[in-house]
């Protein structure tokens, strides 16, 4: 059976190199439906270390959550470059403190109310 080309291989405008076109490594998770897809991954990271990071792992299920990692961070990469999910994390961060106080603040506010009830 063979397999359509992958987004991997028709970014190399060839034939198949990461593997014969009948077990490429990247055809799984990069398909070339979603060329966008491998197209940030490629930009960040580079084809090559893309390539290197899935040969070295033996399992399907490792290499499908290695491309999915390499895909989130590649995408959050493009939108902050300094601070990846760092900046991301700081934001949330941020909203959970805020949602907090705001918690607190609510509760200091019933119990006052509470207290001057007869």
């Amino acid at each position: 059976m063979v397999m359509a080309v992958c987004a991997a291989c028709e970014f190399m405008t060839g034939p198949c190199t990461f593997g014969n076109r009948n077990a490429c490594i990247m055809a799984p998770y990069f398909p070339s439906s979603e060329p966008e897809k491998f197209d940030r991954v490629n930009k960040v990271f580079g084809i090559v270390n893309v390539y290197t990071i899935l040969n070295r792992l033996e399992e399907p299920w490792q290499r499908q959550y290695a491309a999915n990692a390499l895909c989130y961070e590649a995408e959050v990469r493009l939108h902050d470059p300094i601070h990846g999910y760092l900046g991301l994390q700081m934001v949330y961060n941020n909203i959970l403190n805020n949602l907090k106080r705001e918690i607190d603040s609510a509760e200091n506010e019933l119990s006052i109310t509470m207290a001057k009830v007869p």
